[in-house]
Order: structure tokens, then C-alpha cells, then sequence
């Protein structure tokens, strides 16, 4: 019978039983054998699987055979990597028992010892870590129990140095390594776990605890979500036939693993300790209280920290089906600064034709193409991994080419196949590849953003992604030996890639996407896919892991320099009740545990953040330009259908509600400051030592400082905002009835509305025209004589005819049918379907693929590397004063808290608001000069620029064709000599008559420009007017030259020459000769030399026509039999202040390159006439590929001229800049610059038509295309930084004279002759608002006035120059403060004692802080009006009654304000005089 409630008291008795088992297993050093077995299917482990050869495939065979043969098994294998047997059994006939007895007989049979732990993967899913995390948390729970009961029954606790052992075994990284390397990782966890909490429940100490108890509960918490997701997909990894049999030898790391912040806390509050403890120690003997030091001081918040990010982001992970070989994977995060991606991850499902070319004369290579794609189109990737053929429905077939080699579409080259035509012949060859994954691009953008050193493996189907990397492509079986370098480099390393077991077990982090029908990477560390999407998240975790990492490592030194104070500033009081006794008060917990909470919880939050964010969008490139208009219409209109309502634009939140959030972003930016850790931890110290006040007003000072600067950011981000709507670029969008198909040139007349580029949507049709800048990605659907000027794009300034007809297979800047965003229309109509906008179009993709700069680099990073130098002289200025205040007699607590007050005061509170103000203040001089600063942390590193990059088209140049050559056939003749008009005259009239607007074509409008200087043409009468076309080459008038017929021509030299019949004679004869073959050499001679110098060339010819009505309607047919006049040559020559520009850059120490797209010799000649140094040869893109990475660095360094290099070379070229040592600034206008300005330092975009890309992309863009605006920029950078310099000289200088006049005070009476509260009055009243007011004035122009841009690139502010200036006023401080107040002390004549004392010298040492500030900037009105209001507010505190006593002072007399005013004015005077006396 059964009885009610058996059943789950048998299952909570069999739960607790195997509890009690896997706790005993553990204890005894894990299970005899790791066992995992649900729903029919087992992993075992086996003795014996490391290695390989004849008898170790005898032994596996053995296995899965024995385990075959059991009744019940379905299926068996060995899995040699993870040590397993995988075996798929039917419950009901068979158990797991069973199952070991057969491993075990065919172990003993083949004499198998060991299960080699060491040379296999981590196991899958195994209970010890659940069982490990669980009795630690049991354990907690126990000890917190036992620690009220002890404080309850008011039982001695255990003495601290047994508490002090286990901490230091639990929370030095050394220590618990050697006890990890002797137990094992999860028995060492779990013993510690248990080993701490009885410890700290024997001695009663609650809050460790109770925090270590938060960290189990996120560690079952992570836990739990890898085990499920194990269970999740276990039996898609553990597929029959997919399971690796041999086991190679595991991968060693060529070195150490670099420390990252966790380790590197841990390691400084170790020598911390130990110091500490020695001096402890020395000076008590007391070992107890040396132990009480270990234990307040712990770097447990630093491990906590991470170990809580990491198991959110895991359990967030599992989730979403990522599977965890090794947990410890994401504690590696932290320190990873290079990314390797095998590019075959970046591959899609989908088949994809690279590349067509014909082989008969039937097909041409579209036609081929076209074939190709038809046939295609009914296969997917997978069928083409059989011997084929592939046939269609029209006869063709595609068939394997016995020449190339084997393979698949997935493979790196690709498949390569022939197109076999009905009759049998073959007409083409192809190749076949796979698409782009939707995600590759987002994948490749987060890896730049994730770490310094991207690199990718060579891959056919991924070749424009390829470039993109930060060094040279490396093969798909150098994978391995890549990592390894990286690692020797001193490089923490993550590799995503599929099956590449030797590359992902080298990685520190390896992440293994898996793939459809093949085996798992069982040497991976973390499992995911199919697909790049859980990729993208571990990527996208690399930078938050890492400033989690920081955090938690801040919190931890913080903590235990607060834990140190605590133990040596007061005494612990026990309340009275029993409450009172069990949970005592907010004082009683410990720094170290509280900042572990904090710690954890913040990184909880920050990993779950993550969590929400949105992947990126899905990026689908088809090949627009392989289809004919007919059909990429019609797949527009198939898969971009919308509602109408979608169009609409977002409404954001408005009125108070949107500003208070937005201030609320703005001040938690402002927090985000270097400075702001240090300056809580000084309001917690003065806490901590029982000066309330105190750290109240250090709290108040960070407040205010925020707000201060969110408000002034805000003011700043409007103004830019609506400086910028006048920047948007317009498009006529058409309304095309549904169901259009063909006939687009009626889409001329459609009713077309004006909207911004950023209403457009993929699938739209728009109108261009003359003067049109392209508003997005289109393929072009109707053209007329159209032509672009692609300069943006490619560097060139030649217009480029464009048509309808496909162009497969070309690159971006050869597609003829296809239009890009930025680019401007010179001639012609078209109507265009929109393909791409915003960030998926080619510009915006090269932005985001190329990664942002280090933004680690703003003023406020600078001021805080000024700080951190600081900081220990001031911390060493409180110790002296705790240190002299002992050996005056005082008590520890009131000596520790002096000294503490003193050293927090000191602290600069100041330069974070100095920072923010000062960037805003050049922010608006330059606006007004013409620059917006769309990123006010790149005017740091203004100031700091030493190598200035240049687009040339556009940029140094104007953008526009001119005349500035002409020649015979054979020599040079001047445009102004009468055959060089002869021959301008000949050109003018061969282009289209100026009519009421501009000529269509720039050659034309080059050459009616520079016409327009010579006499009247009145002898001519045009008949009839030929225009240019791009497939024939020239353009001819028809018309009469007086009483003569004549056709007039112009064009491409290598068209012209072959219709020349006839020379034209010079000076010394009018009579044509004819053009022989020699004169021929001669004339294509002096074409390739006006060629060699960056010039456009075109042919000028004549023919006279006996009747002019007879040739009319077929000049064309009639130009022929020409008689040759010369060529004149044309280009974009360079602004007029290019040249002065360069020379002032030169002269400023900054180095000029240029990169541009054009050709070498145009890039030459243009950089030679600017006078750039070293412009005799140009680097080519091509060049720098083929060089190893150190010999590109030091090519890069050496040149100054960059020719035909893409957007990816662009940012190459930068980043190898950087590597050099380089502070660089890119200039440029196009969108093939936009990925460089994006990279670089500082990124300047010359606003212009057609530069938006850019200007997205910038930190700065100047208004007018004037070069002498980046000297503005430029100067106003350095000025920005001698400003910040003065006025952190007042904030440091006078602080560090703060703490020295209080340490000579303190030696000379015992008592520090300042109080906190007086410091704070001179930081705030009296250092403040002039700090502030020399930071916002523009600086003068540095040392010497004549200096180009004010002086060399600036180098910091931890120089020699600033210490000098620092000496120079902390000394005069200092001096000043001690005269007055010696002279208080002793003068009889001045009443009061040590208040009035104290009072002179506060007055002294602002009143010499004042003078100094005066006489560096006594120009400037606003720095004398702060000055006064400063000293007003100093006369204020010190005479007004109550106020006076608040802050320590007393109103003085005549005489005393006559000695701190004469201390004042001659500290004023010998700061001025020193700097002259000093070595400069």
C-alpha cells in the first residue's frame, strides 16, 4: 500500500544522500570517476585516452565495441579530447553500473592507467563545482549562525592570526594558486570556502560572512545555467559520428598570461601587506594586531568583483545556448587585447559567385556571370561539395575545373568551376564562394572595439573584409602559430573560429562557433552557434569585463587603505543590547567586505547590461551591381515593402522630463572621471576617521564639480547640434506606383518629395541631377549621360561615366552602375533604387570596421596621470604630519586623523571641473573660428598632435579641374605664347557653348574657365555640337572659323592619336607635315611625361571640312584624318593656403604625410609643389601589404607619401603611426577617408559637398575648406594645453605648498597649523574660480611669441617644466605661509595665540597663491576679477563672526594683515624672479 508523502520524503532522502556522496568525493579529492547520464545518454570517463597511434585506435575500437555488444546500447563512441565514452543506452535494460563494469574490463585488458586529466578538456557538466559552490554556502550559512550565537552568549572570539591565514590562502592570488596547484581548483574552492567560514564564524564575524555567502550564491548561480545548457545541447555536441577519437597533445602558452587589474591590486596589496605588517610588527610585537592588518586589508573585492560580472555574463550566456568547457574563460577577459577570427566564421549558408571570367567568344564576362548566377541560383552550398555537374534548364552546366583545386564553396579559395554551354564547349570559368553572415561586419567592428590587434585568416569569401585586419592576412593553418606570436608579443589572446582545435587551445580565450553536420571544438573554451551572434556578445563583454575588472580593483585598493585607517584610528565598540551586540553598527563593517558587495553588485548590473544590448543590425550585401536594373528593381520591391507609417521618424521624449534625463547623463559622464575615485576615497577616509564635516564638503565639492560640468556639456552639445542640422545632405525621393517594372526613364516625371538622406530606406527610388550629392548606396536604374566625381570615394578628381549595365565582379570604385553616398553628380540625370543607407553603405561600413580611437585619451586622463604623481607626496605629507603629531604626544586617533584631513584636503578636487570648463571654453573659440568640435576629448590630443595626415583631393586641393599645362606635340609651350592660346582656343570650341548655367562636364568647365582670359572668339560660329561620351572618348564642335569649316576637337590622347593624320607646324611654319612615326613616338612621349606629373592630358586636334553641311548630323563619322595642334594638361590644383600651411606645420615639429587614392605620380607631383618633405617617391597601398608588420612600421614612419591605398590601408597606415610612436590627426573630405579621421587621434573633416561620411565620423570639421583653419585648430590645441597647465599649477602647486607649510608647521609645534576645513576654503574660495578663469582664457603664445602655433607638440604634464613650476610655486606657498604664521606665533603685537597664528597664515598662503596667479596672467580681465572675488571671500571668512569660527580663524588686525600681505608680496616677487635664476 502506498502511503501519502513516501514518495518525496524517498526522493528528499535519495537527494540528501547524493549530496552527502558528491561532498565525501570531493573531500576526497573528486570522483573515483566523473560520471554524467540523463535520458538514455552517459559520458564516462575512461583511463588511458591521451595520445594516439595503432594501439591507442586498438583501445578506443575495444571500448565502443565492448559497450556496443551490451544489450540496450544504441550507440557508442569514444571521445578522446574530453576523456569520455559517450554512449546512448536504453534505461529501462541497461544502468550506468553496468555500463562502468564493461569500461572497466576492457581498461584492465589493455592495462589503461590514469585518466590524464591534464592532457583533456575540461568535462562538460560536472557535479563537483555545483557541490563545491553549495557546501562553501552551507558552510556560510552554519558559520553565520555560530558567529550571532558566539556574540550572543558574548563568547571570545577566535584569535585573528588563524583568521588572518585563511583570508590571506582565500585572497592573495599566490597563495591560493600554490593551494589550487596542490588540491585542484574545485576542492581548493571548496575547502577554503568551508575553512573560511568556520574560522569566521568562530570569530564572530558576520558581514565576511554574509558577503562571501553573495558570492556562492553567484557562483550556483552560474552554475545552474551551465548545467542547463549542457543538458540543453549536449546531444547535438555528443552526435554519433561527430566524436574525435584521438587526443592530441595540448598547447603551452610560449609565456605567462600578462596580469591584468585583478592581479595587479592583489599584487600591491600584498607588498602592502607585507610592509605593513613588518612595520606592524617591528613596533608592537604585537602578532595579533599584525594579523588584524592582514585581514582588514584583504583584496577580496578586487576577485569578488570579477568572479560576480563573470557569472552573470555566464548565466546570461547559457541562456542563449553558449556552452562552458571552461568557466575560467571569462575570468580571462580582462586581459585580452588581441582578437584572431578565423574568416571562415564570417561565411554565411548561402552560395556566393566571386569572381567570373570568359573563355570563348560567345559570352562575355557579365554574360558569364549572369549564366553562372542563373544556374546557381537552385543550388545551395552544400551541393556543391559533390563532383557535380550542375546543370540548368537552358543546357548549360557548371562542372568541376580539373585544373584548380578540390573543394567546397566554405573552403579559403573557394570552388572554381566551368561554364559548359549546351553544345559542349566551354565559355567561362567561375568562382564560387559563400556570403558574407549578416553579422560579419557587426563580429569584425566589435573586435576593433574590443582590443588593440585584430587578425584575420585568408579567406576567398571574405577578401573586402580581409583588409580590414590590423596586420597581413595569415593562412588558415598558421592559425596556431599566430596566437603563439601574439602571446610572445606580450598579448592576451581570443580566437573565434570552427574547427581549429590547435589555435583554439592555444587561445587565452578560445571560442568555437559551431557548425551545421561537423564535429564541436572540444578544445574550446566556450561553445556557440551555429552562427556569429553569441561571438559578437563575448566580444562585445571584452571592454565592459575590463572596466569591471578596474572597478572591482579600485574598490579593492580603496577598501584596503580605508580597512588600514580604520584598525589604526579607532576602536571597536560592542553596542549594549543584544541587537545591538549581534548586528552592531554601520561602523562596524569592515572597508574590504563592504567594497566586495559593491563591487559584485555593480559588476552583476554591468554584465547585465549586456545582456540587453541589441546585437547589430543584420547587414545583407547582395550584388546589386551583377543584376540588371530590371531585376535588382524587382528584388528591392520584394523585400522592402512597408507600411507608409514607418517612415515616420521617431519622436524623442521632450519637455523637462527629456532635460532631466539628459543632465542626469551628462553628470554621470562627469563622474566617469579618473579624478572621482580619489576623491570619494578621501571623503570615506575622512569618514573613517570621524570627521563627518569633512567629508561631507569633499562630497559636496565632487557634486557641484558634476553638475557644474553637465550643465556646460549640455550648453555645448545644443549649440553644436543646431550648427549641424545645416549640415544634412537632401534627396528627391520618388513616388513610384506599385507594380513598375522597366521603362524607368518615365520615372523622370514622377511626383518626387525633398527629404533628408536619413528618411531614405533601402527599396526607395530617388532623381539625381547635375550638382546632386548622392544621399545613399544606389543602383542605378536609368542614366543619361551621367557622370560622377567619385573623389571622395577614390581619390581621384576625374568625373566618371556612369551607366545602366551590370558590372560583375568589380570592385566598389569599377561598379559603373552603381552610385555611393557622398559622391556628386558632374553631369547627366538618373533615377537610382536606393540599396544601403547610413552605417550599411560602403562609407559607413569603412567607419565601423575600422574601430574608434583609444577614448582613454581626454584631459581629464591627462590630469589624473598628474594626480596619481602627486598623490604619494601627499600621502607621504599626512603621514609626516600623523608621524610629527606622535612625537609631540598626541594620541594615535587625533595624530592619524590630522594627518588623514590634511592628506585628503590636498587632494586637487578642482581638475576635473578645470578639465570639462577648459575643453568647452576652446570648444566655443574655435566655433567662432569657423572649426566645430563635434568631440571635446580630442583637443587633448590637439595639443599633443606630431604627425598630421592629409587627404589629398579635396583637402590640400580644391576639388576642381584647372588648365595649367599646354604643349606642342613634341615640346612644352606657355599657356600665354601664342600657340598655347592657339591651342585653348581650339579646346574652347570644342566644348559645349556657355550657356545660361555651368558646362555639365569639369574638363569642359576646366577649360571654358581658363578660355575665358583670351580675346573674344568672334571668328567663330558654331554649326553643331558633338558632347562627350564615355565609350567615345572625345567631343568635337562643328562650325566656321571665319570663312572655313571646321570640326574641333578634344579628347583622350590614346583615342586622338590614332585619327591624327597631320601635324600642326610651330613658330617658324603654319603648314601641317605629317605625323610620322617618329613624330608620333614623340607626341605619346610627351603624353606619358605631362602624365608623369599628375595631369589629366587631352588631346587637342582640328580638321577643315569642305562643306559644313554636308558633315552635319554625323560628326562623328568625320572625325578622322585630324591634324594633331598639342595637349594641354589639367588638374586639381592645391588651395592657396596648402603651401603655407604645410611650411608652418613643418616649422611647428609637425610631420605632414599624405594618403591618398590617386595615383603615385599625380600624389608626387601635388606633395612636391606643397613642399612636403621627402615627396620624391610614393608608398603604394600595395607596398605596405607585402611588408611583415615591424618593416611596414618603420616604411610607414619613413614616408610621406601614401598613392592608391583603400580605406582599410588608410587605417593601417594610422594605426602603424600609432605604433610609431605617433600622435596623428587625419584630415579629409570623402568617404573613403572616414574610417582614418574615424581612427586617428584627432579625425578633422573638411565640411564640403559630399563629405558626410566624414563629418560622421570626425572630432572636429571646419566650416570652409581653408587649410589655415587646422592652424587654428592646431594652435588653439596647444594654447588649450598651456592654459590647463597654468591653472593645474595653481590647483597642485598651491596644494603641495599646502601640505608643506602644514608639515613644517606641524615639526615645528606639534599641532598642523591648518585645519581641514581652513585647506578646503583655499581650494575652493581662493584656487577655484582663478584655476578656473586662467583655464577658460586663451593662453598667450607660449615661451616664444614668434614660435609657429605657439610652440612644439605638447608632451604632458609630468615633464621636467611642470615640476619646475611646481617647486617654484609650492616653495613661494609654502614660504609665504610659514613666514606669516611664524611671525604670528612669536610677534608680540599680535594678540590671539595659535587661532590667530593659523589665521595669518591661511591668509598668507592664499594671498601668495593670488600673486603668483596674477602675474602669469595679469592680461586678462576675467583672471583679475576672480582674483579680487577670491580675496573678498577670504577677507569675508576671516572677519565675519561665526563664519570665522566655523572654519578655525579670527579676525585680524592691522598689523597682522601688514605681515601676511608683505610674506605675500615677496613670495610673489621670488616666484617671479626663480624660473629666470633656475637651468632651464
Amino acid at each position: 500500500m502506498r502511503i501519502p508523502g513516501m514518495s518525496v520524503v524517498g526522493t528528499v532522502l535519495a537527494t540528501a544522500d547524493a549530496g552527502v556522496r558528491r561532498v565525501a568525493e570531493l573531500a576526497a579529492g573528486g570522483a573515483h570517476r566523473r560520471v554524467w547520464a540523463r535520458d538514455g545518454r552517459a559520458h564516462i570517463q575512461v583511463r588511458g585516452l591521451p595520445g594516439g597511434g595503432p594501439a591507442h585506435r586498438r583501445y578506443t575500437s575495444a571500448l565502443a565495441g565492448a559497450l556496443r555488444r551490451l544489450e540496450g546500447v544504441g550507440w557508442a563512441e569514444v571521445n578522446a579530447v574530453t576523456g569520455h565514452v559517450l554512449v546512448a543506452y536504453a534505461e529501462d535494460a541497461l544502468d550506468v553500473p553496468s555500463l562502468v563494469a564493461a569500461i572497466e574490463e576492457v581498461e584492465a585488458a589493455h592495462g589503461a592507467a590514469g585518466f590524464g586529466a591534464a592532457a583533456h578538456s575540461c568535462p562538460p557538466d560536472d557535479d563537483m563545482a555545483w557541490t563545491a559552490a553549495m557546501s562553501a554556502l552551507v558552510a556560510d550559512g552554519a558559520g553565520i549562525a555560530g558567529a550571532v550565537a558566539g556574540r550572543l552568549l558574548v563568547r571570545p572570539p577566535l584569535p585573528s592570526p588563524v583568521r588572518a591565514a585563511v583570508s590571506v590562502a582565500d585572497s592573495i592570488p599566490q597563495v591560493r594558486s600554490a593551494v589550487e596547484r596542490r588540491l585542484g581548483v574545485l576542492r581548493a574552492d571548496a575547502l577554503l570556502g568551508v575553512a573560511n567560514a568556520v574560522v569566521q564564524g568562530a570569530g564572530q564575524g558576520v558581514v565576511p560572512l554574509a558577503v562571501d555567502a553573495v558570492h556562492r550564491t553567484f557562483q550556483l548561480y552560474e552554475i545552474a545555467a551551465r548545467r542547463e545548457a549542457w543538458r540543453a545541447r549536449e546531444p547535438e555536441l555528443g552526435a554519433a559520428g561527430l566524436q574525435p577519437r584521438e587526443c592530441g597533445a595540448r598547447t603551452d602558452r610560449p609565456c605567462p598570461l600578462p596580469d591584468g587589474p585583478v592581479e595587479r591590486a592583489a599584487d600591491r596589496t600584498a607588498l602592502g601587506d607585507l610592509l605593513g605588517d613588518a612595520g606592524v610588527l617591528a613596533g608592537t610585537h604585537d602578532a595579533a594586531a599584525a594579523a588584524d592588518l592582514l585581514v582588514a586589508t584583504v583584496p577580496k573585492a578586487a576577485r569578488h568583483g570579477r568572479e560576480a560580472f563573470a557569472a552573470v555574463l555566464a548565466r546570461d550566456l547559457a541562456r542563449r545556448g553558449v556552452v562552458q568547457l571552461d568557466p575560467g574563460a571569462l575570468r580571462r577577459l580582462d586581459r585580452i587585447d588581441a582578437v584572431v577570427i578565423d574568416s571562415a566564421v564570417l561565411c554565411g549558408g548561402e552560395l556566393r559567385l566571386l569572381s567570373a571570367v570568359s573563355t570563348a567568344d560567345g559570352l562575355d564576362d557579365a554574360g558569364v556571370w549572369r549564366a553562372a548566377d542563373a544556374l546557381l541560383a537552385g543550388y545551395g552550398r552544400d551541393d556543391l561539395q559533390g563532383p557535380g555537374p550542375w546543370a540548368g534548364g537552358d543546357g548549360r552546366r557548371l562542372e568541376r575545373a580539373a585544373d584548380a583545386p578540390s573543394g567546397g564553396p566554405a573552403d579559403p579559395d573557394g570552388v572554381t568551376l566551368d561554364l559548359v554551354g549546351a553544345d559542349g564547349a566551354r565559355c567561362g570559368r567561375v568562382r564560387v564562394g559563400a556570403s558574407l553572415d549578416p553579422l560579419a561586419e557587426g563580429l569584425l567592428s566589435a573586435a576593433h572595439e574590443a582590443a588593440r590587434v585584430v587578425v584575420l585568416t585568408e579567406h576567398a569569401s571574405t577578401r573586402e573584409l580581409t583588409a580590414w585586419g590590423d596586420d597581413s592576412a595569415v593562412a588558415p593553418d598558421g592559425l596556431a602559430g599566430g596566437v603563439r606570436d601574439l602571446q610572445r608579443d606580450g598579448h592576451g589572446v581570443l580566437v573565434i573560429a570552427g574547427g581549429r582545435d590547435e589555435a583554439l587551445d592555444a587561445a587565452d580565450v578560445g571560442i568555437g562557433v559551431l557548425r551545421a553536420g561537423a564535429p564541436a571544438d572540444w578544445r574550446a573554451d566556450l561553445l556557440c552557434g551555429p552562427g556569429p551572434a553569441e561571438a559578437w556578445r563575448l566580444l562585445a563583454a571584452v571592454r565592459p569585463a575590463r572596466r569591471a575588472s578596474e572597478r572591482a580593483a579600485q574598490l579593492s585598493l580603496s577598501a584596503s587603505a580605508l580597512g588600514a585607517l580604520l584598525l589604526a584610528g579607532r576602536s571597536r565598540r560592542r553596542a549594549g543590547g543584544p541587537l545591538g551586540r549581534v548586528f552592531g553598527s554601520w561602523r562596524d563593517v569592515p572597508p574590504v567586505q563592504a567594497a566586495s558587495l559593491s563591487a559584485m553588485l555593480a559588476n552583476a548590473v554591468a554584465a547585465r547590461r549586456l545582456n540587453h544590448r541589441p546585437p547589430p543590425p543584420p547587414v545583407v550585401r547582395d550584388a546589386w551591381h551583377a543584376l540588371t536594373a530590371e531585376e535588382a528593381w524587382r528584388r528591392l520591391s520584394r523585400t522592402t515593402a512597408r507600411r507608409a507609417d514607418e517612415r515616420e521618424p521617431g519622436r524623442a521624449v521632450a519637455g523637462p522630463v527629456a532635460s532631466g534625463l539628459r543632465l542626469a547623463a551628462a553628470v554621470r559622464q562627469e563622474l566617469d572621471d579618473p579624478l572621482t575615485p580619489v576623491l570619494a576615497l578621501g571623503a570615506a577616509a575622512s569618514a573613517v576617521v570621524g570627521s563627518s564635516v569633512d567629508a561631507l564638503l569633499v562630497a559636496g565639492v565632487m557634486t557641484g564639480n558634476a553638475l557644474i560640468g553637465a550643465a556646460q556639456r549640455m550648453r555645448a552639445e545644443r549649440a553644436l547640434a543646431d550648427l549641424m542640422l545645416g549640415q544634412r545632405i537632401h534627396a528627391r525621393r520618388l513616388r513610384v506606383p506599385d507594380g513598375t517594372t522597366g521603362g524607368f526613364e518615365r520615372l523622370r516625371t514622377a511626383p518626387a518629395d525633398r527629404v533628408t538622406a536619413d528618411r531614405l530606406r533601402a527599396g526607395d527610388a530617388i532623381l539625381l541631377g547635375a550638382e546632386d550629392v548622392v544621399p545613399a548606396d544606389a543602383r542605378l536604374l536609368w542614366a543619361e549621360s551621367l557622370e560622377l566625381d567619385e573623389a571622395t570615394l577614390t581619390g581621384e578628381s576625374v568625373p566618371v561615366g556612369k551607366s545602366v549595365e551590370p558590372s560583375p565582379g568589380d570592385d566598389p570604385a569599377d561598379r559603373h552602375c552603381m552610385v555611393y553616398e557622398g559622391t556628386t553628380v558632374s553631369a547627366g540625370t538618373a533615377v537610382a533604387a536606393v540599396v544601403a543607407t547610413a552605417e550599411a553603405t560602403e562609407a559607413g561600413r569603412a567607419a565601423a570596421l575600422a574601430g574608434g580611437a583609444d577614448t582613454s585619451s581626454s584631459m581629464q586622463a591627462r590630469l589624473a596621470e598628474l594626480t596619481h604623481r602627486a598623490l604619494p607626496a601627499t600621502a607621504v605629507g599626512g603621514a609626516a604630519v600623523t608621524a610629527l603629531g606622535l612625537l609631540h604626544g598626541l594620541d594615535l586617533r587625533r595624530a592619524l586623523g590630522s594627518g588623514v584631513a590634511i592628506a585628503v584636503a590636498a587632494v586637487p578636487e578642482g581638475l576635473p571641473l578645470v578639465a570639462t570648463v577648459s575643453q568647452l571654453a576652446a570648444a566655443r573659440r574655435l566655433s567662432r573660428l569657423g572649426v566645430l568640435v563635434r568631440s571635446t576629448r580630442a583637443l587633448e590630443a590637439l595639443g599633443r598632435v606630431d604627425t598630421l595626415c592629409f587627404d589629398k583631393t579635396g583637402t590640400l586641393t580644391e576639388g576642381r579641374l584647372q588648365v595649367v599645362r599646354a604643349s606642342g606635340p613634341a615640346h612644352p609651350l606657355p599657356l600665354t605664347g601664342d600657340d598655347g592660346r592657339r591651342i585653348l582656343r581650339v579646346a574652347a570650341r570644342a566644348c559645349p557653348p556657355p550657356g545660361e548655367g555651368r558646362a555639365p562636364h569639369a574638363t569642359d568647365r576646366a577649360v571654358l574657365e581658363r578660355a575665358e582670359g583670351l580675346p573674344p572668339d568672334t571668328g567663330w560660329r558654331l554649326a553643331e555640337e558633338l558632347p562627350f561620351e564615355t565609350t567615345r572618348g572625345f567631343s568635337a564642335s562643328l562650325g566656321h572659323d571665319g570663312d572655313r569649316a571646321v570640326i574641333a576637337v578634344k579628347g583622350a590622347p590614346e583615342m586622338l592619336l590614332a585619327r591624327c593624320a597631320r601635324v600642326r607646324g610651330g613658330r617658324r611654319s603654319t603648314a601641317d607635315v605629317s605625323l610620322t612615326a617618329a613624330r608620333r613616338r614623340s607626341a605619346a612621349a610627351t603624353v606619358h611625361r605631362l602624365a608623369g606629373q599628375g595631369l589629366r592630358v587631352l588631346a587637342i586636334a582640328e580638321r577643315a571640312v569642305p562643306d559644313a553641311a554636308a558633315v552635319r548630323g554625323e560628326v562623328a563619322e568625320h572625325v578622322t584624318d585630324l591634324t594633331l595642334l598639342g595637349f594641354i594638361g589639367i588638374a586639381d590644383t592645391p588651395r592657396p593656403t596648402a603651401q603655407e600651411a604645410v611650411r608652418r606645420l613643418l616649422d611647428a615639429g609637425v610631420r605632414v604625410t599624405m594618403i591618398t587614392g590617386d595615383h603615385p605620380d599625380t600624389a608626387v607631383a601635388v606633395a612636391a609643389g606643397l613642399g612636403i618633405p621627402g615627396a620624391d617617391r610614393a608608398v603604394t597601398g600595395a607596398e605596405l601589404d607585402a611588408l611583415p608588420v615591424a618593416a611596414r612600421v618603420k616604411a610607414v614612419e619613413g614616408a610621406a607619401v601614401f598613392a592608391r591605398v583603400s580605406p582599410a590601408q588608410k587605417v593601417r597606415i594610422v594605426k602603424d603611426m600609432h605604433r610609431a610612436g605617433r600622435v596623428v590627426a587625419m584630415t579629409g573630405d570623402g568617404a573613403n577617408d572616414a574610417a582614418a579621421i574615424h581612427r586617428a587621434d584627432v579625425g578633422i573633416a573638411v565640411a564640403g559637398r559630399g563629405s558626410g561620411a566624414a563629418r560622421s565620423a570626425a572630432d572636429l570639421v571646419l566650416t570652409s575648406p581653408d587649410n589655415a583653419l587646422i592652424l587654428d585648430a592646431l594652435r588653439e590645441g596647444r594654447a588649450l594645453w598651456r592654459s590647463v597647465r597654468d591653472a593645474a599649477a595653481i590647483l597642485v602647486g598651491g596644494n603641495a605648498g599646502e601640505v608643506a607649510f602644514t608639515v613644517l608647521g606641524t615639526a615645528l609645534e606639534g599641532n598642523a597649523p591648518l585645519s581641514p576645513r581652513q585647506v578646503l576654503v583655499v581650494n575652493m574660495l581662493t584656487d577655484m574660480l582663478p584655476s578656473l578663469a586662467v583655464a577658460i582664457t586663451p593662453a598667450g603664445p607660449g615661451p616664444d611669441p614668434a614660435a609657429p602655433l605657439g610652440g612644439a607638440p605638447a608632451r604632458g604634464f609630468t615633464g621636467r617644466e611642470m615640476r619646475q613650476v611646481l617647486a617654484v610655486r609650492g616653495t613661494a606657498t609654502a614660504a609665504a605661509a610659514l613666514v606669516s604664521w611664524q611671525a604670528g606665533r612669536l610677534a608680540r603685537f599680535v594678540p590671539g595665540g595659535r587661532r590667530r597664528a593659523s589665521t595669518m597664515g591661511l591668509a598668507a598662503l592664499v594671498g601668495a597663491q593670488l600673486g603668483q596667479t596674477l602675474i602669469a596672467r595679469w592680461h586678462s580681465p576675467l583672471v583679475l576679477a576672480t582674483c579680487a572675488v577670491s580675496a573678498g571671500a577670504l577677507f569675508a571668512v576671516v572677519e565675519t563672526p561665526g563664519v570665522s569660527q566655523f572654519f578655525g580663524c579670527t579676525p585680524l588686525g592691522a598689523g597682522a594683515w601688514t605681515i601676511v600681505l608683505l610674506a605675500a608680496a615677496g613670495a610673489t616677487v621670488g616666484a617671479a624672479v626663480a624660473p629666470k635664476l633656475l637651468p632651464s
